[in-house]
């Protein structure tokens, strides 16, 4: 009874409150009434108080005003199907009192959306459910967790709707226009709630408005760029920021559907800001997209290239060179690098040349720029607005291919006003600056060239010999040569210009005939080079002026070949003379004379006629007629290779000896000394007058032969010298002359020829007076001459022409006595003594025994090497000693320092047996100038000789030790004195002491001895 009590007490004030809380509203009769009825009962309701107690546990029914959806307002209330009438929920709820309701259920409407397994009825139960739950709250119900039976819908379901709706009410307050409508009438109020969304996402998409700029180039980023989105069209009120991803996107944000207005606040890497203001039409719940470009910054200022040459630095080139058609190459880099960090491959490579362009006061200039009509090869020029522009990034410039006459090595930039000289490649870096994009240096260079510079080399020839070395005494060295310019264009020679027609160069010849210019003294052009002077010697007959042309660089033009060279007809003339002989003055025929070029040592022979007379010139006898044959006057004279030429002298310019020679017509005669003339004038005869002999002398020889001690005997050796001293009388001074000697065997009146040769010697000299005394050395090995009488034999020569030595003087007598030496034989002697090693001549027979051989020799020849070799004799049997199959004997090799030596062999051997007998030394002496032949020279072998004699004694026998004889009774009386000694006797002692003393001195001697062997 009390439950029922206090159910009843319950649904009271539940009624009273709910009466209380939503206002009343008169009926009137002309109101709209609109059907509401339960349609079907779709589950449990727990009504759960705040203070966890379950209220009330009833079947709900799902609810509809005209067939849609409706919920129950009033909880505390039971429903009855009727007609209900329709007001405002505004007129009884508070905004957002209608909000959260509705949101609450708009979230319940999008969850069950998202989530399967729920079926209508329990969807309807989690709507109902929210509204109490939303209304308890507002409305002080204190069920604010009314919930469907867990039965219906799981715990977890719920918990997670009901959570998630009160959230999404308070997060999307103003996002949703929100209404609702109360229907009134018997039993329980509904209501129909909306909230409809007012929203929209408004985004942006950011594109570049020249992708063929900035694709691929760092430099440009759409990141970055922020816009401000404004409710007004003149942006005074922003509703937010959007800003760019790498793709040019932005997030989008949420503003409310209709028109809103965006605007650009700052520009991304690389662009220009955009001003202007754009209009958005937004859809509530739905995303608008702006899209919009941005402009890349670019600039159109670009580098302008003016070639001029390097020398001049005008625009003007030199020779015939150019500065037109230098090529360049230009390479852009999207990105900023240095010349350090360049990538390997550019974005783009444009090729361009020098054009030649006239200003209006008709000054020629030769440009390249970035531009279709510079450009030679390579990528599409960036482009903005029409205009040939360049992005941000790097690019690089250097020229290619230098213009016609031109070097590309050692070129440079220089910007306008600048000093510094850029060699090789040019880098600069377009940036950014503010609003607008600059290149980082200069945008106008001029491009320095230096001109191609060559030279030349001409060869001066002789025009007879087509040689390059004159003939005679005449040069091809000091002619001159200028180099006249024959281009339009001025050329710069050592620092000065020259125009077209004007000498720029002097040149002259070197010994060789040889003229040349350095490497680098003409620019590159057109050239004549002709001969303003001859050389000595030379006639400027046959110098033709060359044309040349200069195109290598540090290449020095050849004409040194015979196509090429400048020719030069030498200087030719002749002599003429009479040849007499002195007091009759008569003429002498046939007399030849000996004409020779100083110079080149040219020799050629005339001959006088019947007159005396001779002449070289073609008038007197042709050149060409038996030419230099020298035999008789009628024979031409011509000096030189070339052929004769009877319009020409015979002699080339040349200072030339005349030199008289011996024929039978000047016998008798002392020829007149050699003497010079100058042949210096072309087509001129020197006469040389009258030339004159005088009677000449004999000249006479005498001489002595002897060794170099003056004596007239020589022993006989390997190495002897005779000297010969020589008189002369009747030399003529300031003449050279030549002696020439020999040795002959007087016996067989032959030359004496050692190892095959003739034993010989001369000696030249220039006579200072008539009558002169030389001496001439013959040195050879006399060693097998012995006995042979040797005779010198002299002949003398005068050799003032040394190709042809006349024979003047001779002395070959075979009997005189004066020329003779004689050579005696060697003979080498040999005195020995053998002893023992303490100088006795008996030895005491012994296993080691010594014999000391000490050898004197006399008639050696210093320096020569000896062997003397000896063996022992026995005396007896006249025959070897041989001691266990082998001869005793020694040798001792030495080289002679004096002629008479001491040397000593030692012989060592085993003499136990020899006891009683005689030794005799034996020696032989060989001459071992020839080690593989050695030469016996000398013997000693006398086996009766007993110097050379030695004894071996037998050894003494030792006595027998007496036994011991008993011992006496009485002592016996000695029978012989006894030689031990007593105290105070001092006679054995001595005899030690001797003894002691004579050894030690055989042991010296015997070290000393084996100390001199070795």
């Amino acid at each position: 009874m009390k439950k029922i009590l206090k159910r009843l007490a319950t649904g009271f004030l539940a009624f009273a409150t709910i009466v209380t809380a939503l206002p009343t509203t008169a009926v009137h009769a002309s109101e709209k009434q609109y059907w509401t009825e339960s349609a079907e009962r779709v589950g449990i309701i727990e009504k759960v108080m705040n203070d966890g107690s379950i209220g009330s546990t009833f079947n709900e029914g799902y609810m509809k005003v005209e067939g849609e959806t409706a919920y129950c307002v009033d909880i505390n209330t039971n429903f009855k199907n009727g007609y209900k009438t329709r007001a405002d929920a505004s007129t009884r709820m508070s905004y957002d009192q209608i909000s959260d309701v509705a949101l609450s259920l708009e979230y319940v409407k999008q969850y069950t959306q998202s989530h399967s397994g729920l079926n209508y009825k329990q969807v309807y139960l989690l709507e109902q459910c929210v509204v109490w739950q939303r209304l308890s709250v507002h409305l002080g119900w204190q069920c604010d967790n009314v919930r469907a039976s867990y039965d219906e819908i799981p715990k977890a379901i719920q918990d997670e709707v009901y959570a998630g709706a009160k959230a999404f009410a308070s997060e999307n307050k103003g996002r949703y226009e929100c209404g609702g409508y109360i229907y009134s009438g018997v039993g329980q109020d509904i209501g129909q709630f909306w909230a409809k969304l007012v929203v929209g996402n408004a985004t942006l998409k950011k594109t570049s408005s020249n992708a063929s700029i900035t694709d691929g180039n760092g430099l440009y980023s759409i990141a970055g760029a922020t816009y401000g989105v404004y409710s007004d069209k003149d942006c005074t009120k922003q509703l937010a920021t959007l800003t760019t991803d790498n793709s040019g996107n932005t997030d989008t944000v949420e503003v409310k559907a209709g028109t809103v207005y965006i605007k650009e606040l700052s520009a991304p890497a690389g662009y220009k800001v955009d001003n202007t203001v754009y209009s958005l039409n937004v859809e509530a719940g739905k995303t608008a997209t702006l899209n919009v470009s941005d402009t890349p910054k670019v600039t159109d200022t670009l580098i302008e290239l003016f070639k001029i040459d390097m020398e001049t630095q005008k625009d003007a080139p030199q020779g015939d060179a150019s500065l037109e058609g230098a090529e360049f190459t230009w390479k852009f880099y999207a990105g900023h690098y240095t010349a350090d960090n360049l990538p390997s491959e550019p974005t783009k490579t444009w090729v361009t040349k020098t054009i030649a362009e006239k200003d209006s006061d008709g000054t020629i200039h030769y440009v390249s720029r970035l531009s279709d009509e510079y450009k030679v090869s390579g990528d599409s020029f960036y482009t903005q607005d029409g205009k040939n522009v360049l992005p941000l990034g790097t690019l690089t410039v250097e020229e290619t291919k230098a213009p016609n006459g031109y070097l590309l090595d050692g070129a440079y930039m220089q910007a306008n006003g600048s000093e510094e000289q850029i060699k090789g490649m040019y880098l600069t870096q377009i940036t950014e600056d503010g609003d607008i994009a600059v290149l980082s240096g200069s945008n106008q260079y001029h491009v320095s060239d230096k001109v191609i510079r060559g030279g030349v080399k001409v060869q001066k020839r002789d025009l007879e010999t087509s040689d390059t070395k004159g003939q005679g005494s005449a040069t091809l060295k000091d002619a001159e040569f200028e180099i006249i310019s024959l281009n339009d264009n001025a050329v710069l020679v050592e620092g000065k210009l020259y125009n077209k027609g004007e000498v720029v160069k002097t040149i002259l010849t070197d010994i060789e005939g040889v003229a040349s210019t350095s490497a680098d003294l003409l620019p590159y052009g057109k050239y004549r080079i002709e001969e303003s002077k001859a050389p000595e010697g030379y006639l400027t007959d046959g110098a033709e002026p060359i044309e040349f042309e200069i195109t290598e660089d540090g290449k020095i033009v050849d004409l040194t070949g015979t196509d090429t060279s400048i020719y030069n007809q030498v200087k030719r003339g002749d002599l003429e003379g009479v040849k007499i002989g002195a007091g009759t003055h008569q003429r002498l025929a046939g007399v030849p004379f000996r004409i020779t070029s100083k110079t080149t040592g040219e020799s050629h022979i005339i001959v006088t006629d019947d007159n005396g007379q001779f002449s070289t010139s073609s008038d007197w006898a042709s050149h060409k007629h038996n030419t230099n044959a020298g035999k008789t006057s009628e024979d031409g004279i011509w000096f030189g290779t070339s052929e004769p030429d009877d319009s020409k002298g015979a002699l080339i310019y040349d200072t030339y000896i005349i030199e008289e020679l011996r024929c039978d017509s000047n016998k008798g005669f002392e020829l007149i000394p050699p003497f010079e003339i100058v042949v210096s004038r072309n087509n001129v005869t020197v006469d040389l007058g009258t030339l004159t002999d005088e009677y000449e002398k004999e000249i006479s020889i005498h001489t002595t032969a002897t060794g170099k001690d003056g004596e007239k005997s020589i022993v006989a050796g390997k190495e002897v010298t005779i000297v010969d001293t020589v008189t002369l009388d009747g030399l003529e001074k300031a003449t050279k002359y030549q002696l020439k000697g020999w040795q002959m065997l007087k016996e067989e009146n032959a030359e004496l020829l050692i190892n095959g040769q003739r034993v010989e010697n001369d000696y030249t000299f220039t006579a200072d007076s008539e009558e002169m005394k030389i001496e001439i050395e013959y040195t050879f090995n006399a060693s097998s001459l012995g006995g042979q009488n040797l005779v010198t034999f002299e002949e003398l020569y005068d050799l003032s022409n040394e190709d042809e030595p006349v024979k003047v003087a001779e002395h070959k007598d075979i009997d005189d006595e004066g020329q003779t030496v004689l050579i005696t034989e060697r003979i080498i002697t040999i005195h020995t003594t053998a002893t023992s090693e303490d100088g006795k001549k008996e030895i005491e027979a012994g296993k080691d025994v010594t014999i000391i051989d000490t050898v004197t020799l006399d008639g050696l020849e210093i320096g020569t090497k000896y062997q003397l070799k000896g063996w022992q004799m026995l005396k007896e049997e006249n025959a070897e000693l041989i001691i266990n199959g082998e001869r005793v004997e020694n040798d001792y090799t030495f080289t002679a320092d004096s002629e008479s030596m001491e040397v000593q062999i030692a012989f060592t051997f085993d003499a136990s047996e020899l006891g009683g007998k005689e030794l005799v030394t034996f020696e032989e002496l060989y001459d071992l100038s020839n080690p593989d032949e050695p030469t016996k020279v000398t013997e000693h072998k006398d086996i009766e000789d007993d110097g050379q004699t030695v004894t071996i004694t037998e050894v003494p026998e030792t006595p027998e030790e007496p036994t011991e004889p008993e011992q006496p009774t009485t002592p016996d009386t000695p029978s012989k004195t006894t030689d031990a000694p007593k105290t105070g006797d001092n006679t054995n002692i001595a005899l030690f002491l001797g003894l002691l003393v004579l050894s030690c001195a055989g042991v010296a001697g015997t070290y000393f001895f084996k100390r001199r062997r070795s």
